[in-house]
């Protein structure tokens, strides 16, 4: 039987179907084929974070008692050699008591005294009168975002020591970052460590309103910090004449 010839009218109608279908096809493949890619999640917490990281850097992490007639104050600090404590230069400033460093797990302790501060940074460093012991020495991270998980260790409210919490970044300035975590009295000189476990800044300051906490911190920023460390490696004229007070 011989198929007759179509007119070109539905010629034209039956390409276009053809087409259309074609298409239809390919967008259902392609649009499978999207489907099974999973969405880009963010995990607020940060853990997986690091189980590791953060008993690596409680070790690290010592605390600060000073006492005497000034009255007793408690903060924290990070062991950044066998011998010297990064802290703030308010939990150090204590001329006249004695201070004493709790290393972890708190069995034993060390005297320290302050040989190196910028208070426009409020960063010091203590020197300990015996060498401790570690099989690694603490990074800094200077390059941050904001919404990165950071996991803080300090001695909350004087304490409750190596006392672990949670947050994320929440933007910065010049020379502090900002953070939604938990910081209270006696945090302060604490790190704030990256998913990697590096140091991105340490605890400083805490918002409050009528003797309440707002929820809102600060920490002084690794980049100070790196800053403030090669100063006090490599002190300029001026800073050796004048002690780096």
């Amino acid at each position: 039987m011989k198929i007759k010839q179509l007119v070109p009218g539905a010629t034209i109608v039956l390409t276009f179907l053809l087409s259309y279908i074609g298409t239809l096809s390919l967008y259902h493949r392609l649009h499978l084929r999207v489907a099974r890619v999973k969405a880009p999640t963010t995990h607020y917490h940060g853990y997986d974070l690091n189980k590791r990281a953060i008993r690596r850097m409680k070790t690290l992490t010592v605390l600060i008692s000073a006492e005497g007639f000034g009255g007793i104050s408690r903060g924290t600090g990070v062991l950044i050699d066998s011998r010297h404590v990064l802290t703030c230069a308010h939990v150090a400033n204590h001329h006249n008591d004695e201070m004493r460093v709790f290393l972890y797990p708190g069995y034993i302790s060390a005297v320290a005294k302050t040989v190196y501060q910028d208070q426009s940074k409020d960063l010091a460093i203590l020197e300990l009168d015996v060498s401790a012991k570690a099989p690694y020495w603490p990074t800094f991270e200077p390059n941050v975002w904001d919404g990165e998980p950071i996991t803080i260790i300090g001695n909350a409210l004087g304490s409750m020591k190596w006392f672990v919490a949670y947050g994320i970044i929440s933007g910065g300035d010049k020379r502090d970052l900002y953070t939604d975590g938990l910081v209270l009295g006696g945090d302060s000189g604490g790190p704030w460590i990256n998913e990697k476990g590096k140091i991105v800044a340490i605890s400083d300051w805490g918002l409050g309103r009528r003797g309440e906490e707002t929820g809102i911190s600060g920490g002084v920023a690794a980049k100070t910090i790196l800053q403030f460390l090669e100063d006090w490696k490599h002190p300029s004229l001026l800073q050796r004449l004048f002690g780096g007070e």
